[in-house]
C-alpha cells in the first residue's frame, strides 16, 4: 500500500521558503519605516535652514517682519517687528 504525503525534506524546504518570505517582508517594512523617519528628520532640517535663511536675509523673524508686504511677493500683512510672533495678528496676516 503506497501512502501519499510529504517527506521530511519537502516539509523542511517549504518551511525555509516561508521563513525567507517572512524575513523579506519584515525587512521591507523596516526599510519603509526607516525611510519615513529619515524623511521627517530631513524636513525638520529644511525648516530650520529656511528659518535661519530668512533671518539672515531680512534680519527679522518669519511672521514678524515689518516690511513683508513691501519686500516679499505674496505677503498680505506686515509684522510689528517686536521680535515676537503674535499668533492672532502676525502669523495669520501673512498667510497667502
Amino acid at each position: 500500500m503506497d501512502q501519499g504525503g510529504f517527506t521530511l525534506v519537502e516539509i523542511a524546504l517549504a518551511l525555509v521558503v516561508i521563513g525567507l518570505l517572512l524575513g523579506g517582508i519584515l525587512k521591507g517594512q523596516e526599510m519603509i519605516t526607516n525611510a519615513k523617519v529619515r524623511n521627517l528628520a530631513d524636513q525638520g532640517s529644511a525648516i530650520k535652514a529656511a528659518y535661519f535663511a530668512f533671518q539672515d536675509r531680512y534680519r527679522a523673524l518669519p511672521g514678524d517682519y515689518g516690511q513683508a508686504t513691501t519686500n516679499i511677493n505674496g505677503a498680505t500683512g506686515d509684522g510689528n517687528g517686536n521680535g515676537q510672533i503674535n499668533i492672532a495678528a502676525e502669523l495669520c496676516a501673512q498667510l497667502p
